[in-house]
């Protein structure tokens, strides 16, 4: 909160976000200030949490739906964010970046790949680990916010425990490393991104290893901060239109062809774009798991509109499926076969969208 402006980000372990999730928050945070416009909310992409979807075709997916764990999870996180009003200081803010190489893979390049060999392609990655440390004014860390793109898929689809998986684990040695903070995850451009390097005897010490190596490495850069007190907020918000969805010609031969009707009656004709700035920074939520290039091409042209430091979001506010671009989309495979929507031009539109959301 700065003066009259007012904007919230809300990070959960979950799968996705949906509308109805949102749209819970924001009923039950009543005279918080907070609307669709100025509240993001997102989820890590955990596998192995409860399911929230209410609509049929996305239960057939994904599991379940119990109304009542959304009920439950929406007060607290309205109660959240009714105590981080009551808890509000001045604060000082910087941010830094660095590579880790090893720590992601494109795990896309086992579709077609001598067709992208012959092209010359290559596997696109980013391992760009980004934090943000947030001081009170005497210098004490109250909050770090890391952003990773890869997918937290160490625990297997032969896993039915609840777990938070890696990012619940970043999270906890994060708080542990500075206990008077609280630690938020949120994933980027996981589409095509899966977590490399980990180490252990089964999946969970997997997940402790992964988990473990990138908090200490987010910890690491988060000291080297500069903070700062001096920065401006302000939030944007643009509802994009998807247009018409339909499944690929090769998603209609697919085992999720019966699906293709409760499809077309559930899936978004608009999508919401959203961008919080603080400072330099743009935090930019896209409604999906975008593949890395279309993450990099947003990046991109929030930068050609005027954005110095943009951070890509996925997973935010809702749930489109895949974002793919024409390259990828001609190469088929899972994403784009079983769960991309809106056609190969998807990806370019969302970069489009993205600055359209900061200079309209």
């Amino acid at each position: 909160e700065d003066g009259d402006t007012r904007m919230a980000l809300v990070t959960t372990d979950l799968r996705s976000v949906t509308p109805a999730l949102k749209n819970q928050i924001i009923a039950k945070a009543a005279g918080s200030g907070l609307t669709r416009e100025n509240l993001l909310v997102c989820a890590s992409h955990n596998h192995s949490g409860p399911s929230i979807y209410p609509e049929k075709f996305w239960q057939l997916q994904f599991g379940v739906y119990d109304p009542a764990i959304v009920e439950e999870m929406s007060a607290k996180i309205a109660e959240a964010i009714g105590r981080a009003r009551e808890w509000m200081f001045e604060a000082k803010i910087g941010s830094a970046q660095a590579m880790l190489d090893g720590f992601t893979r494109n795990r896309r390049w086992e579709y077609d790949t001598a067709a992208r060999e012959a092209a010359g392609e290559k596997p696109a990655t980013n391992p760009r680990l980004w934090v943000m440390r947030v001081d009170d004014m005497d210098g004490r860390t109250r909050a770090i916010l890391v952003n990773f793109a890869t997918h937290p898929t160490l625990l297997g689809a032969d896993n039915f425990e609840i777990s938070a998986e890696w990012p619940g684990v970043l999270q906890r040695r994060l708080e542990e490393e500075f206990p008077r903070a609280v630690a938020l995850y949120t994933n980027g451009a996981e589409g095509d991104q899966a977590p490399g390097g980990a180490q252990g005897a089964d999946a969970f010490a997997k997940m402790e290893d992964f988990g473990s190596r990138l908090a200490a490495r987010a910890a690491e850069l988060a000291k080297s901060v500069a903070t700062n007190a001096k920065f401006a907020i302000s939030f944007h918000h643009y509802d994009a239109p998807l247009g018409e969805p339909a499944f690929s010609e090769t998603s209609k031969k697919g085992q999720y062809a019966f699906m293709e009707p409760m499809a077309m009656e559930v899936l978004p004709r608009h999508a919401e774009i959203q961008v919080l700035r603080i400072g330099d920074i743009a935090l930019a939520g896209i409604p999906g798991e975008a593949l890395c290039e279309v993450g990099l091409a947003a990046e991109a042209a929030l930068r050609d509109a005027g954005v110095k430091q943009p951070v890509v979001i996925g997973l935010a506010n809702d749930y489109i499926g895949y974002i793919v671009n024409e390259k990828e989309y001609a190469h088929g495979g899972y994403e784009v076969d079983q769960r991309s929507y809106y056609g190969p031009t998807l990806g370019a539109r969302i970069a489009e969208f993205a600055a359209k959301a900061v200079k309209p």
